[in-house]
């Protein structure tokens, strides 16, 4: 929303400026009209935003700002106020900035979360929306203490997917790097010696050579291989129907996409319950929600169930006739919409994912660990007996004679 510097005056005919948001200069002049100003001269601030503050901050700082503003805002102190003492206490110089624009916004008449919403980067659609319904209903501390339990829970989360996949990515990486070792360095000054004794080449040896050979006098195609694979799966992701394909498949590999499936799920039920909570109206909610499930397939479900929720569907039939939510959360919807707390078992969905998120990271890393090893052993074994073979065979040779 566009930002204006305006100057007005007011019944006695005292000058007044400020800056507010607005469509247009019309709704600012209406809007000034309703504070009894009557606007003079309006001047769009078109002065650039600080390059640092257009970046995300981390989380754990929005959960700090979220947790002061709470604090103050229900002990009694002034809005403005909270967010002076947010600029003095916030070390982080991209908060800070931002803070001081909110604190201008709020100056110049604009509600909380317009004055959020003019920093996408920070405040996401879900944060901003909970703020407005928080303002509307006059519930706003319990929204950001709502807010303030649903930001740990995402920490938690991403805490959760970060230990899934960097142990089994370095161990991967380590045992690809070993087997560039062995055959790319290794083995090629071991060949000299297995040659010079003029014995048959088994298979085994001869593969072996042939993949040497492969990485190191042609690593060029490895590289345009995996580049050209990296920018396929850019390529696809950039059409609406290739992220489908991409997310297909992440759900269909074994055991991880059982996991991409429950951190999915898991979005969905907090997102949508903490919207629902705080009165944010089921269209909105199911629009939210499609944007930050995270898989594509599970987004376009979302989609298909809104728009038979607009038409007068139910909640949990328009969700079990896309047919991608299993039977676990469209009961749990069936009674929450049945008795009217659907806020509540949405947030017994999300503590049921909460608990199955470890677990079945656990029993990834049982299938993955033992996987990566018995793969390394046998990378290590048949480098091993592509040299012993040949050396025993000559050994045999020299024993005949």
């Amino acid at each position: 929303m566009p930002r204006y510097n305006y100057q007005a005056r007011n019944r006695t005919g005292q000058k007044v400026t400020g800056i507010m948001l607005a469509q247009d200069e019309q709704q600012l002049a209406l809007t000034l009209r309703e504070m009894d100003l009557y606007l003079v001269n309006a001047k769009l601030d078109d002065s650039a935003t600080p390059f640092y503050i257009t970046r995300p901050v981390k989380r754990r700082e929005l959960i700090n700002f979220t947790v002061h503003l709470a604090a103050a805002i229900g002990g009694g102190i002034p809005i403005l106020q909270a967010f002076e003492d947010l600029e003095l206490q916030t070390s982080n110089r991209r908060m800070k900035a931002a803070v001081r624009i909110i604190m201008e916004d709020l100056l110049g008449g604009s509600g909380l979360s317009d004055a959020l919403a003019r920093h996408p980067h920070i405040f996401s659609d879900i944060y901003v929306s909970t703020i407005k319904a928080g303002e509307t209903s006059g519930s706003l501390v319990q929204v950001l203490q709502h807010l303030t339990s649903f930001l740990e829970w995402q920490d938690g989360l991403a805490s959760e997917i970060k230990r899934a996949t960097i142990y089994p990515a370095t161990v991967l990486i380590a045992v690809i790097g070993l087997i560039g070792v062995l055959v790319g360095f290794v083995f090629p000054r071991i060949l000299p010696v297995i040659l010079s004794l003029k014995v048959p080449l088994p298979f085994i040896t001869r593969a072996v050579m042939a993949a040497a050979n492969f990485v190191r006098y042609g690593w060029y195609w490895i590289l345009l291989g995996g580049a050209s694979l990296f920018f396929l799966v850019r390529f696809l992701k950039a059409s609406e129907g290739g992220m489908l394909i991409v997310d297909a498949i992440k759900l269909r590999l074994p055991v991880i996409g059982g996991l991409v499936e429950k951190i999915c799920l898991s979005r969905f039920a907090h997102h949508l319950g903490i919207l629902f909570r705080t009165g944010v109206d089921i269209s909105q909610s199911l629009s939210i929600a499609e944007r930050v499930v995270g898989n594509a397939v599970i987004a376009q479900a979302v989609s298909e169930a809104r728009e038979k929720v607009i038409q007068g569907g139910s909640l949990w039939r328009s969700l079990q006739e896309t047919g991608v939510f299993p039977p676990l959360v469209i009961r749990m919807i069936f009674v929450g919409e049945t008795t009217g707390t659907i806020d509540n078992t949405l947030e017994r969905v999300t503590e049921f994912y909460d608990r199955e998120i470890p677990a079945t990271v656990k029993k990834l890393f049982a299938v993955l660990e033992p996987l990566i090893i018995a793969f390394l052993a046998a990378v290590v074994l048949l480098v091993a007996l592509s040299i012993f073979i040949p050396l025993y065979g000559a050994l045999g040779r020299v024993g005949k004679r």
